[in-house]
């Protein structure tokens, strides 16, 4: 029962309802822990899709039980849907019909991109925002592991990835990011396609990437260095690490806004809403205190390289 545990403990921390959910076959799907004296025990049935249920709370509670029962019923069939358990089998390498192939997911055949949501926040809010977001037959989205998946036909990708991260980061106040990685046309295309895009979210946390929104086609410099040899690692490390630690965040800053524009001056002081006299004077001060000159194209790729040697260690 992929993530409906997680969710039922949510459910009795949030609602404050401590309660058993057992299967027919006495199954436990979730138990708080605590004890019920059993004078004071509610039994009631209740199905989570064509399986009989029971779930057991106190009788002082029992004021609660249609509303419990209507969340457990609603989150279940969100989290086990037919389109979804296929999604889920698929990245559990489990096989699956062809025939159900055809039927459940024919929207693949256009063209999807797959988004993986992490949010420091409840995912079943989070999951909530993006279903009212998308609330048409060929997006697919669900809760999976730690992260939220979204699964559509997008033209402008990055515009719903930012949309996605706003909407989240607005309506719930937390941190939310969005990786993907490239377009997807069959139900073979998508375990490769949600490890690739897990891969880029957590490079992107790793190297503290800006914007929260992480492409895998633009992820290849952080993979490279994420995979550079430790000895080196630790050379460039030692070498630069002192000289980092002086930046404040305003220089820091600068650094990558000057990295992000391809080294280019015009658009690094636009971007950071500065003179370009003001960012001439910045690079000239990293220049002096590293050694390096990052408007030198040589010299800013072994720079770059050991800020994200930095940057991961930090």
């Amino acid at each position: 029962m992929y993530n409906f545990e997680s969710y039922l403990r949510e459910l009795a921390e949030r609602s404050g309802v401590n309660f058993k959910l057992i299967g027919e076959d006495d199954t436990i799907y979730y138990d708080s822990g605590i004890a019920i004296p059993e004078e004071r025990e509610l039994r009631a049935e209740m199905y989570l899709g064509k399986s009989k249920t029971y779930i057991i709370m106190d009788k002082k509670s029992e004021i609660c039980k249609p509303l419990l029962e209507y969340s457990i019923q609603t989150k279940y069939g969100e989290l086990f849907s037919t389109r979804e358990q296929l999604i889920i089998n698929v990245l559990e390498g489990k096989e699956i019909g062809t025939g159900r192939l055809d039927k459940d997911v024919a929207f693949l055949a256009k063209g999807c991109t797959l988004f993986l949501v992490s949010v420091d926040g409840s995912k079943y809010e989070a999951l909530s925002i993006i279903k009212q977001l998308y609330n048409v037959q060929d997006v697919l989205s669900m809760v999976y592991g730690d992260y939220i998946i979204v699964l559509g036909n997008f033209d402008e990708v990055t515009e719903h990835a930012e949309s996605i991260r706003d909407s989240i980061v607005s309506d719930l106040y937390c941190s939310s990011r969005v990786s993907f990685a490239y377009k997807v046309y069959s139900i073979d295309d998508i375990k490769k396609a949600y490890n690739d895009a897990k891969e880029c979210m957590e490079l992107g946390r790793k190297f503290d990437v800006k914007g929260d929104i992480y492409d895998y086609n633009h992820m290849l410099f952080e993979k490279v260095v994420y995979n550079i040899d430790p000895r080196l690692k630790n050379e460039l490390l030692e070498s630069f690490k002192d000289k980092f630690s002086l930046f404040d965040n305003e220089m820091i800053n600068t650094i990558e806004e000057f990295i992000n524009s391809g080294l280019n001056i015009s658009d690094a002081s636009r971007k950071l809403y500065i003179h370009r006299n003001t960012l001439i004077y910045r690079l000239d001060k990293i220049h002096k205190d590293t050694g390096y000159d990052i408007r030198d194209f040589k010299q800013a790729t072994v720079f770059i390289i050991a800020f994200l040697v930095w940057k991961e260690k930090r």
